[in-house]
């Protein structure tokens, strides 16, 4: 139920903000600011998957845990949705996130959150050991 009331304030925040945007600056210019933000947020989002693609490769090669560079890519991703929704307060919101170092902070923080929570996922975990199929004898037959 609190989720339903936040999502009800912003909605309504989102709208009365547009209103008044239009009363001051015109239609126009509202309606091209929304569509440039959501052309810049789907760019975003584009963007940050690759990117967030080639540093997940780079950090597995390096035989290192992902965390921080999959939750700085989910940030920004974020962030471009943010920029895809109708609105200046998201797109405040959005803007806020991509600014500032906000993200490599935020990303940080939950890392550090994840890393006191579960100390043993702090470094790759190999199982080691052998293993044989249910009903497989270790013979390979050949089929003509």
């Amino acid at each position: 139920m609190p989720a339903l009331i936040v999502m009800l304030l912003w909605i309504g925040s989102e709208a009365w903000l547009i209103s008044r945007a239009i009363e001051y600056v015109g239609g126009g210019w509202v309606l091209f600011w929304l569509l440039a933000a959501a052309i810049g947020g789907v760019l975003l989002i584009h963007r940050q998957g690759v990117r967030t693609l080639a540093e997940l490769r780079a950090a597995t090669s390096r035989g290192e845990l992902p965390a921080p560079v999959l939750i700085e890519g989910l940030v920004v991703i974020m962030a471009g949705l943010l920029l895809m929704a109708p609105g200046l307060v998201s797109d405040a919101v959005a803007l806020t996130l991509l600014m500032f170092g906000l993200r490599k902070r935020l990303a940080q923080r939950i890392v550090a959150g994840l890393a006191k929570a579960r100390p043993d996922l702090k470094h790759p975990v190999t199982l080691e050991g052998e293993y044989r199929r249910r009903g497989d004898s270790g013979v390979t037959q050949r089929r003509d």
